[in-house]
């Protein structure tokens, strides 16, 4: 049974398969792909084999709780099938997988292909009953010790976390002190200069900045990431880099764990958790977000209303397409569409659109009754807006429960229907206050200007886009009229933001 001996003659040009992976062994201490490599091809000399190939998984998990399916190991098992080579060959078991669904599947296309197994200097045959079953309790271990290893993990995680005390990867903002005799943590205390790039971002984006103007600064500035650069070419700060710093209740001096905060933790608050759950709010507002950063960029829009404007009937995106179906003079169209195969009911004219709803904007920013939404806010906004995602959340459910009766046969469908009519109108002014109210200088200083148009004008596209869809919903219906005739009425505009008790402006006519 301990014999090294094949359990059937080897052929003199027999060429092997390597398969490394790296991960921890049994006693948790990491082996190198190389070292695994160099030991599997001692291994296959001492059969008087040649190494055919080697297939690496580096940084790859193998245990039955993974990620990220483990490609090297899967052509592996391709190449076992095509029966290209006689052996495969791992440093232990562990490598090809801590599941027994692995070896499972090894097992499976070792014995179709009759292809040997080695590993830790045996071969091993899977047509001898005796190997598959010793093989077998090889893979049942590697499963328990992985579990082993997760439980162990998971307590250590729980425990801190019920603790308030940091785990894991050290986050942006903080730095942490050991001692140095026996190198136990300490404490989690605020590093004073990647906390002042926090707060100072707060404050902007509280005053109305928006966050890709906040990541060219930073960038501009030279200012490190919170990550490691990858090469020597890093596109460095990235809005999503910067909002999920400042979404992490970690900066507020709270502990989350599996997704929720549990409570407070046992380090300080970089920004206070009101000001924190503000900020998250404009954040979480779509209007305000920008995909892209201002400089240096391919995906740097051209177009005013290109993924800003609206389908009426599916609710995605325009896109702007040049030379969709040409007049009837022969000139090209420049068209707005909507690219939902399925829809496809919206195409308009880019250039009457664009004048259209700016004309629109401008109308509407000069007179007096925007003041009144466009003001800046008062101190109780926060409050006002979570008691209007509460409302919101209450009628949503409301209707959901008369659909729910709907479906059981406990009303009609003319009374379903009767109360989608009644609390829709209520639905929609719920989720117009559940906005926050704008607080964007760039606004303010077109609402001060002399010249509205002229100040307009000298905005770059990048700000006039963003300034459109953070204050107006744009929508654009399928049109009554035939031969490409430019309608405007099929142009349906209405502000994003309203101020309970204040202005409610009607649609664009």
């Amino acid at each position: 049974m301990e014999s090294n001996a094949l359990t059937r003659p080897s052929e003199p040009d027999t060429e092997a398969l390597i398969y490394t992976r790296a991960s921890m062994d049994r006693h948790y201490l990491m082996r190198s792909t190389g070292d695994q490599e160099t030991d599997c091809r001692s291994w296959c000399g001492q059969q008087g084999w040649k190494v055919g190939k080697v297939i690496t998984d580096a940084n790859r998990s193998a245990s039955q709780w993974r990620t990220r399916e483990r490609e090297g190991f899967e052509e592996a098992l391709q190449l076992i099938a095509s029966k290209r080579y006689a052996a495969f060959v791992t440093w232990e078991p562990s490598r090809a997988g801590r599941e027994l669904a692995a070896y499972i599947q090894l097992r499976a296309a070792c014995q179709a292909a009759g292809v040997l197994y080695l590993t830790k200097g045996r071969v091993y045959d899977f047509a001898r009953s005796d190997d598959a079953f010793m093989m077998g309790l090889e893979f049942l271990t590697a499963e328990k010790d992985a579990a082993v290893i997760r439980e162990r993990q998971l307590r250590t995680v729980r425990l801190n976390a019920q603790k308030g005390r940091p785990h894991g990867r050290l986050p942006y903002g903080y730095r942490r002190v050991y001692d140095e005799s026996t190198g136990v943590l300490l404490r989690q205390e605020i590093d004073p200069e990647k906390a002042s790039i926090i707060t100072n971002a707060v404050d902007e984006i509280l005053r109305g900045v928006p966050v890709n103007r906040i990541v060219t600064r930073l960038n501009r500035e030279g200012v490190p990431t919170p990550m490691k650069p990858t090469s020597d070419h890093s596109r460095g700060w990235m809005n999503a880099t910067l909002t999920q710093v400042i979404r992490s209740p970690t900066i507020a001096g709270l502990r989350k764990y599996q997704g929720e905060v549990i409570g407070e933790a046992d380090w300080p608050a970089i920004i206070p958790v009101d000001r924190w759950e503000k900020v998250n709010r404009v954040l979480g507002d779509r209007a305000r977000r920008t995909r892209y950063v201002e400089e240096d960029n391919h995906s740097r829009p051209r177009w005013l209303l290109s993924h800003v404007a609206k389908c009426a009937f599916c609710s995605r995106p325009l896109v702007r397409v040049h030379n969709v179906i040409p007049r009837k003079n022969g000139k090209p169209r420049n068209n707005y569409i909507c690219p939902w195969a399925p829809c496809r009911r919206i195409s308009i004219d880019v250039e009457r659109t664009d004048a259209f709803v700016v004309g629109a904007l401008l109308g509407w920013l000069s007179t007096p009754e925007s003041l009144a939404v466009l003001a800046g806010p008062d101190e109780s906004w926060n409050e006002r807006v979570r008691e209007a995602e509460e409302r919101l959340d209450a009628l949503r459910r409301r209707l959901d429960e008369a659909a729910e009766q709907y479906a059981e046969g406990r009303i009609s469908l003319s009374m379903l229907s009767n109360v989608e009519q009644r609390m829709k109108p209520q639905i929609e002014q719920a989720a117009k206050e559940a906005v926050p109210p704008v607080a964007d200088d760039a606004v303010l200083d077109l609402l001060n200007a002399d010249d509205l148009t002229a100040a307009w004008d000298q905005l770059d596209l990048l700000e006039q886009r963003r300034l459109i869809k953070m204050l107006l919903d744009v929508r654009i219906e399928k049109s009554r009229l035939m031969g490409g005739i430019f309608d405007a009425d099929r142009i349906k505009i209405a502000p994003r933001f309203v101020v309970p008790g204040t202005y409610q402006w009607s649609q664009a006519a």
